[in-house]
């Protein structure tokens, strides 16, 4: 069973108003705000609209743990992305196992890069990174990191 489940709007629309999507439990709240979920439902149905993919939910078993999601591509075929995992969930693999997952799937959509920023104090994060052979790149805003992997060889 994969990791990863193609997400569609109605996925974060329930997560705005405290249910988990459609076939799925929480392991527990607090995963995104509502203001939050609605935000990433608009984007969700952005990404399904223009190149039919890009937003992904990180599902153990029947459990969504977390979320993948693509936000903006340049035309050489980088594009930024994000994750969260659920806190109660997090220090088991899951976004290191999502995160090389999704860099797959991005490369077989035909993307030359993905970029990542974190928080300097995210070690977590950047450990989900490097172990998916991101490397440091000069940051575009102050005090973040910035991480690229190219996909394309």
């Amino acid at each position: 069973m994969s990791l990863l489940r193609d997400a569609v709007p109605a996925d974060f629309e329930r997560l705005a108003v405290g249910l988990p999507p459609q076939g799925l439990l929480l392991p527990e709240a607090g995963l995104v705000t509502a203001p939050v979920a609605m935000l990433l439902a608009r984007r969700c149905e952005d990404l399904r609209a223009l190149q039919g993919w890009g937003a992904c939910l990180i599902v153990e078993g029947d459990l969504m743990v977390g979320f993948v999601l693509l936000n903006g591509m340049d035309a050489a075929g980088h594009a930024e992305f994000g994750y969260a995992v659920s806190p109660g969930q997090r220090g088991r693999g899951l976004a290191g196992a999502a995160v090389g997952a999704f860099v797959t799937r991005a490369g077989d959509e035909g993307l030359g890069a993905l970029l990542a920023e974190t928080d300097p104090g995210n070690a977590g994060s950047i450990r989900v990174l490097e172990r998916n052979l991101f490397t440091p790149v000069p940051p575009t805003r102050e005090g973040r990191l910035r991480w690229r992997r190219y996909l394309r060889r």
